[in-house]
Formats: structure tokens, C-alpha cells, sequence
């Protein structure tokens, strides 16, 4: 007689008792959902602050929200500045923010399997983008374009439904500037860029 087992999906849960999902990829294990956390790993709060000029004067990790509206949370989680990141505990424990170099190994990995100028399709969600550029989620990852905070350069708060945009932990010396990685609406690939460590980006979280 053989016995089979369910599989059991692991539960994951950062500081405010927010629940994960997880999917891998290749030698990679990835949160499926966007972080949501208001509170570091080791119980301290992050702070919430509003767009404007009291974010851009930040020197310190802060969240908001999309347009400060609480009711984008659920579905694109929160915007953090990269001070938030470079503390190394905005993450659950056991998970971190990818390095630039670990961004690529997902995309490596999905270049080696077929998807070459299709990573980023193969990511995106099935549903949410705009104008109906859906992506395929072949593998799970459930990319959402959550938008970007950019204060004062291109009028705050932009891009919601098409471009998502997650940061990576790997700043450039002591330029004041940190790689992220981003799915834009009309694009099949992975893009790859340089922004200054105070603007807002969405978070990913890597085992």
C-alpha cells in the first residue's frame, strides 16, 4: 500500500503577522506576494511617511503606501525607500532582499529555458496591467505593476497598472544610488536600472 502526502505549502509571515506564499524557481525559492510589513524583522517600526518633502528628506527607511491609500496595500503591498532595505531586516527572518546578483540568476534561469525577451511576460500577472498587456505566470511569481514613488522628478506617485518595480540590495558604492529591477506594461523582458536610495519601490523577498 502506498501512502501519499499532501504536499504542505510552508506558512510565512513577517513582523505584523502579514501572510506569504512562496514559489521556486530553479535553485531559488521567492515570495509570491509583494512585502507588506510596517515593522522590521527585530520588532522595531518602520516609519510611515506621506510623499513629499518630508519623504525626500529622508535619510532613514520608511514605507507608504500608493498615493497614501491604504486600499492599495492588500493587492501591490507598500513602497520602501532603500535606507529601509540596507538595514538587512525588512525581510522575514530566514528571507532577504535579492542582490543585483541574485535577480539575475532568476533571470538567467528563465533566459536558459526558453523565455530569452520574455522574462518579464513569463512573471507578470495573468490580470491588473492595463490595456490588457497581461503576462503568462508561468512560473507562479505573480508580477504586479504596484507603481513607483520618484518625488519631485517625474510628480510622485506614478506608473500604477503599468510597471512593477522591486528593489534590489546592491547599492553602487557611495553614489547615494541602489539597483532595482522592473516589468513595464508593453515590455517582455527584465529591465535593470539605478535610482536614488530615497524613492519608493516595492520589495521581494528571497529565501
Amino acid at each position: 500500500i502506498i501512502f501519499y502526502r499532501p504536499k504542505i505549502t510552508p506558512i510565512i509571515t513577517d513582523a505584523d503577522g502579514n501572510i506569504y506564499t512562496s514559489v521556486k524557481i530553479g535553485t531559488q525559492e521567492w515570495m509570491v506576494e509583494n512585502l507588506k510589513t510596517s515593522t522590521y524583522s527585530d520588532g522595531t517600526s518602520i516609519d510611515s511617511i506621506s510623499g513629499g518633502d518630508t519623504w525626500m528628506d529622508l535619510t532613514s527607511g520608511a514605507w507608504c503606501n500608493y498615493k497614501n491609500n491604504s486600499d492599495y496595500d492588500t493587492i501591490y503591498g507598500k513602497l520602501y525607500n532603500f535606507y529601509a532595505v540596507e538595514t538587512e531586516k525588512l525581510c522575514p527572518i530566514g528571507w532577504h532582499v535579492p542582490t543585483e546578483n541574485e535577480w539575475t540568476v532568476l533571470t538567467d534561469y528563465l533566459e536558459d529555458n526558453g523565455h530569452r525577451g520574455a522574462e518579464g511576460t513569463v512573471l507578470k500577472s495573468t490580470s491588473g496591467w492595463n490595456l490588457g498587456h497581461y503576462g503568462t505566470d508561468d512560473y507562479g511569481w505573480k508580477g504586479l505593476p504596484g507603481g513607483r514613488l520618484q518625488q519631485p522628478y517625474f510628480g510622485g506617485f506614478s506608473t500604477l497598472n503599468l510597471l512593477g518595480a522591486w528593489w534590489s540590495s546592491s547599492e553602487i558604492g557611495t553614489t547615494g544610488k541602489a539597483y532595482y529591477r522592473d516589468m513595464y506594461i508593453s515590455h517582455g523582458t527584465v529591465g535593470r536600472g539605478l535610482d536614488d536610495k530615497v524613492n519608493g519601490y516595492s520589495v521581494r523577498c528571497l529565501k
